[in-house]
């Protein structure tokens, strides 16, 4: 498309130049636009601005101004926006199909150092020429400030308007369709050789993100397979994850939807592991931890995989090593039905899953990586191919990297670099060092039966320190309500004329003793009142107490369930309710549920 500059639109832009400039020395007056050729500048492309612009150094802004439409709400001059295009080495004309509000408002552009300021009067969208600017061949930043508004916004600019010899061969642009993956990044990939003929038991990886690189929204993931990943999040500025998922064997991207004999299961966690399900990129289960993870540290990584003892099912195990902790902790087990497999498609990759951060270039260091076979032995991976994602597949963005430094592979993304590797490359490093760990003494899972509740009739309440008998939870808030089966009735903590506080407890008498593996607990079907940290004590003759130690529940209406170390067994047991999710002296529980497993 051809698209010159209306002349009579740089009249009216000299005459309001005349009456709102208030530093001539910086404005680029009509004389000078004329002077190099301004009034005959042609454009042959149009880049949408959304896909391709960010504001600089405000993420909170970003989502503010910048829309698949363009650039709007736009009222602050101390916000500037920076656009992205690559293009060819040469003149390169440069326009903006745009609107201001009344009065209009004093812009400057910059391209390469290069600046330009002038003053765009217009309350209905034109294509406004700005200039010519010299390039480099390679991405440029075409970067616009604006330095006084006359209305209530600075301007709304729907597109970029491109020309020239630098552009002849064509321009490397986000388009709208891309939007949301496009403003995230190319995602990068490296896919490791492994011995052929052999079974991948074990995966060791270890993974340094150097000082700068872990920019929010970076997703470090060192141990990928076939059916999941592990690696460092950078989630936000207080919270550093380490994440491990396994997707689902049934392809939805709502974990609602997966029947229960596709339904990834978790088998055992770590301490202070969060196991959730996943859903929007397919779904399955993950599991987490905010480990506060620094740059310039080596982490270590093992992923197990093998088929279960379950048959047609596959059991995945997440190790991690932390220098500072100085042993092997598990993340999580994670057992996937429809599966049955040692590991496959093992991979690494680097993504960014957070638009707002596009522009900024991150990279990791993955290195000294080895598999050890069903055969018992260790093998060093020394060759990996590269690949990308979509967006840059598509030729969207070509900020995408791999290669290798010393005994590591490097994968960089974003922030618009220009040198990039093609996709299929095949990238080696030099050797490195066997892992030294004893595999054997990686934390084991103990796989729990299925809990079977224990009858409760009969079973009465012979001692609470507080309950709701005074109306104010209407029929319901006594303590008794913790075992007459009925999860619409509750236990509540004694509130209409009364306060009393924290620990709040229950004693219940099962009438004779019996063989107990944990506790099962109901919260208030409406989870107020939730009840965070507890502890449970058993007794035999209600005099003598010994503590099961403490216990965290989680604020959901679900069931949950804690278990002893051993069997226990006993007469009494006392629940004693020490703080809840919402921090006031109140709370509630609605079954409190002793079982055995199988």
């Amino acid at each position: 498309m051809n698209i010159k500059i209306n002349k009579l639109l740089l009249l009216y832009f000299t005459i309001a130049l005349g009456m709102l400039s208030c530093d001539s020395e910086k404005i680029v007056y009509f004389e000078d636009v004329i002077g190099e050729n301004a009034a005959n500048l042609e454009f042959t492309q149009t880049i949408p601005m959304g896909p391709n612009s960010w504001v600089v150094d405000n993420i909170s802004q970003d989502n503010v101004l910048i829309s698949e439409e363009g650039i709007h709400n736009w009222t602050s001059t101390a916000d500037v926006i920076r656009t992205y295009v690559r293009t060819g080495a040469g003149d390169l004309n440069i326009g903006l199909n745009i609107k201001t509000s009344e009065g209009g408002s004093k812009f400057k552009v910059t391209v390469n150092g290069l600046s330009k300021e002038l003053i765009i009067t217009t309350e209905e969208y034109v294509d406004y020429g700005i200039g010519v600017f010299p390039v480099e061949s390679g991405y440029n930043a075409i970067e616009i400030e604006a330095l006084d508004k006359s209305g209530t916004f600075v301007g709304d600019i729907n597109s970029l308007l491109l020309g020239g010899p630098a552009v002849g061969d064509g321009v490397t642009y986000n388009t709208v369709e891309n939007f949301y993956f496009g403003r995230r990044g190319p995602s990068v990939n490296i896919g490791y050789k492994t011995p052929t003929g052999k079974d991948v038991q074990y995966f060791y990886n270890e993974l340094t993100v150097a000082e700068g690189e872990d920019v929010l929204g970076s997703y470090f993931m060192a141990n990928g397979h076939a059916q999941g990943y592990f690696g460092l999040q950078v989630n936000s500025n207080s919270e550093r994850r380490i994440l491990f998922s396994v997707w689902s064997a049934y392809n939805t991207d709502d974990p609602n939807q997966i029947p229960d004999d596709y339904r990834v299961t978790e088998l055992g966690s770590g301490e202070g592991v969060t196991v959730q399900d996943f859903g929007n990129e397919g779904s399955g289960l993950q599991s987490f931890k905010n480990i506060g993870w620094q740059t310039g540290v080596t982490y270590k990584f093992i992923l197990k995989g093998e088929p279960a003892d379950v048959e047609g099912s596959t059991d995945y195990t997440g190790y991690f090593y932390d220098p500072a902790v100085g042993e092997w902790e598990m993340i999580a087990s994670l057992r996937r039905p429809q599966t049955s497999t040692y590991l496959t498609g093992i991979h690494s990759f680097l993504e960014n899953f957070n638009p707002t951060t596009g522009n900024i270039t991150r990279q990791g260091n993955y290195g000294n990586q080895w598999v050890y076979t069903t055969d018992g032995t260790w093998n060093e991976v020394t060759e990996a191919t590269f690949g990308v994602d979509a967006t840059a597949a598509n030729g969207d963005r070509m900020d995408f990297y791999g290669g290798n430094e010393g005994s590591s592979f490097i994968l960089k993304n974003c922030g618009f670099f220009n040198d990039f590797t093609s996709a299929g490359a095949t990238l080696t490093r030099d050797t490195g060092t066997q892992p030294s760990v004893d595999l054997d003494a990686l934390p084991q899972v103990i796989v729990l039966g299925p809990a079977t509740e224990l009858d409760r009739t009969g079973w009465t309440v012979v001692d609470y320190s507080t309950q709701e008998d005074q109306g104010g939870e209407g029929d319901t808030g006594r303590a008794a309500d913790v075992l007459d089966g009925d999860l619409n009735t509750y236990w509540h903590s004694c509130w209409a004329g009364c306060s009393p506080t924290p620990p709040h407890h229950i004693t219940i008498d099962m009438g004779t003793e019996n063989l107990v593996d944990g506790v099962r607990f109901y919260q208030r079907q409406s989870t107020a009142r939730s009840v965070e940290s507890l502890e449970l004590q058993i007794s035999t003759d209600n005099v003598n107490w010994t503590s099961m130690g403490d216990y965290v529940l989680t604020k959901t209406a679900e069931a949950q369930e804690v278990d002893f170390d051993a069997p226990q067994t006993f007469r009494y047991l006392k629940f004693i309710a020490k703080s809840g999710h919402d921090g006031s002296d109140n709370a509630a529980m609605a079954e409190i549920i002793p079982f055995t497993r199988d």
